[in-house]
């Protein structure tokens, strides 16, 4: 297969950014020989990122005029102001007759589209135009496809990198649970702090939770405090680079009790590292995360179904180290090799549309 990244410009928030899809195209810019980048987003007030957007649709045209080696604008985008943003992104990259992959992150774009008002005709006239439509789970797929009124989108994984080696760690009490995401109800954080307090005398000196993000962090803190939640609940800060590798490694086990997502890169991060995951089944989650094979799944809001799981992970604590194991394996088929692998033959059937009917074939049998 052809290297067609050096014909391909991604377009994104800066991956100098918090969140996943920072995450992901971090990755991407480490595996990607040929990474043409276009930064659109740098998260500072309105007036500056309306300016910087400004900028880099002006850079964009540039970019398509001068450079002819690109045909392809592949445009990472989440809901909201990101979306609207990206939009238009992508009518001038096919106005000026360049092919177009709106690669869809995150996971509100349902409740988004439910609340868009007049605005439902223009994102369903945007899916439409595009060439391709990217999602990150069978869940996302089946709805785009019924927004669009065609098979059009193509699932395609988040990529992780995997460690060359992993230090195995024994399971001791207290076990460390890790919240790695956003402070946000959303995420369910304030669920799990809520389960903590319920059940703090039974959890006291065999759980201990770590929490690592940023967002509401002040009544994070709060709640910690008013609480006596000190000894139970760990806030870490934001991290990144080595700072959240060692934090996943010291960690037992995993946690994100989402309402709504995509594909967390967080639970993949953890997954490379042999993590076994407690999640929500919300979006994705549920095509990486297996019950009783490498972790469990909850509903929103369950707290039941955790008081479940921790008792049994209380009194059973080897079930770490046998999902952890599994949780690894899944993992390999998020490398950045087999990512950009299934890139490249999305790549291949918008730049040689007589293979198309070849590579639709090869997903088939995959």
């Amino acid at each position: 297969m052809k290297d067609h990244f050096k014909q391909v410009l991604f377009v994104s928030p800066h991956y100098g950014l918090r969140g996943g899809m920072a995450s992901v195209l971090q990755v991407y810019s480490k595996n990607i020989q040929h990474f043409n980048y276009l930064p659109t987003y740098y998260n500072k007030n309105t007036f500056l990122n309306l300016l910087h957007f400004t900028k880099a649709l002006a850079k964009l045209i540039w970019i398509i005029i001068s450079n002819h080696q690109i045909k392809i604008v592949h445009i990472h985008t989440a809901s909201r102001g990101s979306f609207v943003r990206k939009s238009v992104i992508a009518l001038f990259s096919k106005l000026f007759q360049k092919k177009v992959v709106l690669h869809i992150h995150g996971g509100e774009f349902k409740e988004y589209y439910r609340k868009a008002g007049f605005l439902k005709n223009y994102i369903r006239h945007i899916l439409k135009t595009v060439d391709e439509v990217i999602v990150l789970s069978d869940e996302w797929k089946i709805y785009f496809d019924s927004l669009i009124g065609q098979q059009k989108s193509i699932i395609v994984n988040n990529p992780v990198v995997i460690p060359a080696s992993i230090t195995p760690k024994p399971i001791e009490y207290p076990i460390k649970v890790l919240f790695l995401n956003h402070i946000d109800p959303r995420k369910g954080i304030f669920d799990l702090a809520d389960f903590f307090r319920d059940n703090k005398a039974w959890l006291q000196d065999s759980f201990e939770l770590l929490v690592a993000g940023a967002g509401d962090l002040g009544k994070l803190k709060k709640f910690i405090a008013e609480n006596d939640l000190t000894k139970l609940i760990k806030y870490k800060g934001w991290v990144s680079g080595k700072d959240k590798e060692h934090l996943i490694e010291e960690s037992d086990l995993f946690i994100l009790t989402s309402y709504n997502e995509g594909l967390p890169v967080s639970i993949l991060e953890a997954m490379a590292y042999s993590k076994p995951i407690i999640a929500t089944n919300v979006g994705g989650i549920p095509r990486i995360v297996k019950p009783g094979e490498n972790g469990w799944l909850v509903k929103p809001a369950d707290k039941d179904s955790l008081l479940d799981i921790f008792r049994q992970v209380k009194s059973d604590k080897d079930i770490l180290v046998k999902y952890g194991q599994r949780s690894f394996q899944i993992a390999q088929d998020y490398s950045p090799v087999k990512v950009n692998e299934k890139l490249g033959r999305i790549y291949d059937d918008l730049l040689t549309p007589n293979l198309k009917k070849l590579n639709n074939n090869y997903e088939k049998a995959q």
